[in-house]
């Protein structure tokens, strides 16, 4: 699993040369799209939330919150 780290706030959502979603949020949003399961419901892993809390999920249910 890839840790993708939150993109600045200096990167803009939409590149504005294209007017399509820049590289950076694509590869960020598709880093979180793949951790939670790809769609499949069944994600499992390892997640930290803003708080620093952690969250531990097994085929999509959360097991445990610290």
């Amino acid at each position: 699993m890839n840790p993708t780290q939150i993109i600045a706030p200096r990167v803009p959502l939409v590149d504005p040369a294209t007017g399509l979603i820049s590289r950076e949020w694509y590869r960020f949003i598709n880093s979180m799209y793949e951790q939670l399961g790809a769609g499949t419901g069944a994600a499992s892993g390892t997640f930290t939330t803003a708080d620093s809390k952690t969250v531990t999920v097994v085929n999509g249910v959360i097991t445990g919150i610290v």
